[in-house]
Parts: structure tokens; sequence; C-alpha cells
């Protein structure tokens, strides 16, 4: 999970001043990642676990304090309840949770500013996954973010043990 979350977060080049959304937070290890590298930004991180949150503000508990990371407890019916202009966001082994794909990225879109970067990533770990499983989730995510209006979508890979992961970026239309 570490290698999968380092290279989430290095796809999205975050900067000094970004406003950056992580959806399903988990205990907050990508979150500590995206706040050594927005340091004069805000970070919010999402997730639907109490216990998750629990263990996200532990781990987080400096930045939460100096301002500049939040925690929102909810699914992925209450994304639009956060302050819009996310300048980034990303999720790791989350979107392929979601029921309607296409309308969970439609509600995150919402609260992205216009051009903003998202980052899908996803490793399968079901028993005996191979490529193939996770191509079809890269398909899926692709065709979800095309519907729900994004553009310059790219589909990365990052080989990894048992099976790569991919990752799909993706930009709110300007």
């Amino acid at each position: 999970n570490k290698a999968r979350n380092h290279w989430t977060v290095d796809l999205l080049e975050v900067q000094k001043s970004d406003r950056v959304l992580e959806i399903g937070c988990g205990p907050g290890i990508a979150l500590a990642l995206v706040a050594a590298k927005a340091t004069s930004g805000e970070i919010v991180g999402h997730d639907h676990s109490e216990l998750m949150i629990r263990q996200a503000t532990r781990r987080n508990a400096r930045a939460i304090r100096a301002g500049r990371l939040r925690l929102h407890l909810g699914d992925d019916s209450t994304i639009g309840e956060l302050i819009p202009g996310f300048t980034k966001a990303f999720s790791a082994n989350v979107a392929q949770f979601f029921p309607d794909k296409t309308g969970a990225f439609r509600s995150i879109a919402t609260v992205l500013a216009p051009g903003a970067l998202l980052a899908t990533t996803y490793q399968p770990r079901n028993r005996n996954a191979v490529q193939a499983d996770a191509d079809r989730m890269a398909d899926k995510f692709v065709r979800a973010l095309a519907d729900a209006g994004y553009e310059d979508l790219q589909v990365r890979s990052l080989a990894l043990k048992p099976v790569p992961a991919i990752c799909v970026l993706a930009r709110r239309p300007r």
C-alpha cells in the first residue's frame, strides 16, 4: 500500500499551495505525504469509516493543529458537501466500490477547480489477481470519467507484486 500511495501522490505533482482532496483517506498515510508537499495549501481527507478518520487524525495531528488538514466523515454521496476549489484529488483502491462510478466522478467534479487533476488508482487485491483485472478496472474508470465530462484521460501502470497497479489521470474541464 505504501508504494502505491507514494506513486499516486507523485503522479499528482503536488505544489506548495495546492488544495488537495483524498477520497477514502483510510489511516492517513497518503495525507501525510501530501502535507509534506502542500506546505502552504489545504488538504482534506474524506472517508466513510470513523475508525479510519480517528487513525488519520492521530497520524496527521500536527497538520491538523496547523489548520492545513481537515478530515471529513462521509461516503461518495457526501463529497459535494466539501468547499469547492480543489486543484488536485485522488483515491487509491476506493473508486471500484462506487456503485455509480459516473455519478461519483460527477460529484467529485463539483468540488474540483476548473483544470484540476484527479488520480484514481487501483490494484487488484482478489485471490489469483492478474494484470487483466487491473486493465478491466482501468477501462471502467476511463469510461465513467469520460461520461462524467473529464478530459485528458491517461492510464499509468506501476509494477507491483503480485499484480501491477493502474492509475487513471483525468482533468476537470476548464
